[in-house]
């Protein structure tokens, strides 16, 4: 049987006397109710509501949904009314098809729970785009804000394939069953601020176990759940200004999809083809979290379970390693609190500065650089990482700093830890489970 045992984390972080992640009223209303905007009586909430023209919500009411926006030029202000759902579908959905631009969109004030997205913006159709032309009709200026999105089965917000020009700002997403916010392959231009991403990815965090079969032999696993925000394979993000924390997996994590269930759910596969490059993380609160921000986190994970159509370099002995992409990011002035590991860099050219580490476990590390299959099947270790200006407080710890399974022209210049100049030394390689997404299973 493969084990691991980690620390539990758990955040109260109070708000009016409320930990984060208890739903709670919004704190406050923004923006006005335009003249010519057509209101949704409670009447209607309990039916299908589609956006065309500006729109807002009755506070006193509780609608059904979903919401659905296809129309440029529109504003839904939901003045703090609930939409709450049976725990699947969206519950409210900007979508248009594939060859259709949408602009000038805003989403505000809406307190949305229960769905298995929150809020889903997608491009119908989207498989079927020719490989350069993804973006020939793209979004532009769709603004999410001042919304809460609890309890969701899925995902809480999912920015969809190859959309573009998104902001997500001043929200507070917790409970989601799987990722706070998912940034979906080929999308790019996201930026999320402002924001409360907190207690998410905790769906297959089961003490029993998630049942899985290899073959014809069953098994169950104690599973590592999921992180506040995923970027897979989406690139030109700016994450910043947000606080996440008490997430199960992590803060937030840089990868590539490799074309997972190509053969087991052939109508659900297509082709990923850009990795989660140029993305910057900066300025955010990032607090009891297993990892803070791991750039390339599946490049060192065994994905044979993921069934994926990118071709594996090692595969053998029950384990399939495929090449992850998540190039050119900074995660600039950040401050990361307790976290086991602050950042953790398997992908090259990432540059790590002005960040603050705290801690009092003589386990937890500011940055560790590295990564074991491509380094040794590939002879590639990860190459070019930037670690400057950056600051480590961890009791027990003077050595937060650290390469594992080799790096090559690695910049380390002017961090500190203790305030005392520090140095990168060898660590410790982190514990990886069996599988991604797995910290140990048993056979039933």
């Amino acid at each position: 049987m493969w084990q691991l045992g980690l620390p539990v984390l758990v955040v109260l972080a109070v708000a009016a006397c409320q930990p984060i992640g208890a739903p709670r009223e919004l704190d406050q209303l923004v923006g006005t109710v335009a003249p010519d905007s057509h209101l949704v009586a409670c009447a209607d909430a309990g039916q299908p509501v589609a956006v065309t023209a500006n729109t807002h919500l009755d506070p006193t009411c509780t609608y059904a949904g979903p919401i659905t926006i296809s129309t440029s030029d529109t504003v839904l202000d939901c003045r703090g009314a609930h939409v709450q759902g049976p725990g699947s579908g969206r519950g409210i959905l900007i979508t248009a098809p594939a060859d259709v631009s949408l602009s000038h969109i805003v989403v505000r004030n809406c307190w949305v729970k229960g769905f298995l997205n929150n809020l889903r913006i997608t491009r119908t159709g989207f498989k079927a785009l020719t490989l350069g032309h993804e973006y020939d009709a793209g979004y532009a200026d769709v603004v999410v804000e001042n919304s809460y999105l609890y309890d969701s089965a899925g995902s809480g917000l999912f920015v969809d394939a190859y959309v573009t020009g998104v902001t997500l700002r001043n929200l507070e997403i917790t409970g989601s069953g799987s990722v706070g916010i998912y940034l979906e392959a080929g999308s790019r231009g996201t930026t999320i601020a402002s924001s409360v991403i907190a207690r998410n990815g905790f769906a297959d965090v089961k003490p029993d176990g998630v049942p899985f079969s290899i073959g014809t032999l069953n098994y169950r696993y104690h599973g590592t759940g999921r992180e506040g925000i995923a970027v897979d394979g989406s690139r030109d993000n700016v994450i910043r200004g947000n606080t996440i924390t008490g997430n199960a997996a992590g803060g937030v994590f840089l990868y590539k999809n490799c074309g997972e269930y190509a053969t087991q759910k052939p109508d659900q596969w297509w082709t990923r083809p850009y990795g989660a490059n140029d993305n910057l993380i900066e300025a955010n609160t990032i607090t009891n979290e297993p990892t803070g921000v791991w750039v390339g986190s599946r490049m060192g994970e065994n994905l044979l379970l993921m069934d994926c159509s990118d071709p594996a370099y090692v595969s053998a002995d029950l384990r399939r390693i495929v090449l992850d992409v998540a190039e050119r990011n900074t995660v600039r002035a950040n401050t990361f609190r307790y976290t086991t590991y602050g950042v953790r860099v398997e992908d090259d050219d990432t540059t790590v500065t002005a960040n603050s580490f705290s801690g009092s476990a003589a386990g937890n590390q500011a940055v560790v650089i590295g990564t074991p299959w491509r380094t040794s099947a590939l002879a590639h270790p990860v190459r070019n990482t930037i670690v400057t200006g950056n600051d480590a407080a961890i009791t027990g710890n003077a050595t937060p700093y650290g390469w594992i399974h080799g790096e090559e022209t690695t910049t380390f210049t002017d961090n500190r830890s203790g305030g005392s100049p520090a140095t990168l030394v060898p660590g410790t390689p982190p514990y990886r489970g069996p599988f991604v997404f797995v910290k140990d299973f048993w056979k039933v």
